[in-house]
């Protein structure tokens, strides 16, 4: 492996898995101070959909890591799911469907289907993650 290629992968493979672990927080409800703040995230979903790119990004880079010690068709297969997690990524960020968005989301949002104020909201309120994130992307609202 070429150096510089070890200084990108020191570099860019723990933000990526930072974003995938936030996204994974924000599906969850553990981060949900994102909802809403038009400040930072210019699309409503960024966050959503950065875990699907995130994840994307990761097995493409596994993909190639192990495309030496692995048959064609395992890396083909790899790179059609990273593919396909790509294209779940941009369609979350442009404008997902409503099965594929979190419960929590729903209800904010305004969903009829969800009569009943889901626990996270309650339960995560003043989290550490929240609060955190409310202070890196400069949210303006009072809490």
């Amino acid at each position: 492996m070429s150096p510089g290629l070890i200084i990108a992968a020191a570099v860019f493979l723990p933000g990526l898995l930072g974003i995938l672990l936030l996204g994974i927080a924000a599906y969850r409800g553990r981060w949900h101070s994102w909802h809403g703040n038009d400040t930072f995230f210019h699309w409503p979903y960024t966050p959503l959909s950065g875990t699907w790119f995130a994840a994307s990004a990761l097995l493409i880079v596994m993909t190639f890591v192990i495309a030496s010690h692995v048959p064609g068709a395992v890396v083909a297969f790899l790179a059609l799911v990273a593919g396909l997690l790509g294209l779940t990524s941009i369609v979350v960020y442009v404008h997902p469907p409503r099965w594929m968005l979190p419960r929590y989301v729903r209800w904010l949002d305004g969903d009829a289907g969800i009569t009943e104020r889901p626990t996270c909201l309650d339960t995560y309120k003043d989290s550490r993650l929240n609060r955190v994130m409310r202070t890196l992307t400069l949210d303006p609202r009072e809490h």
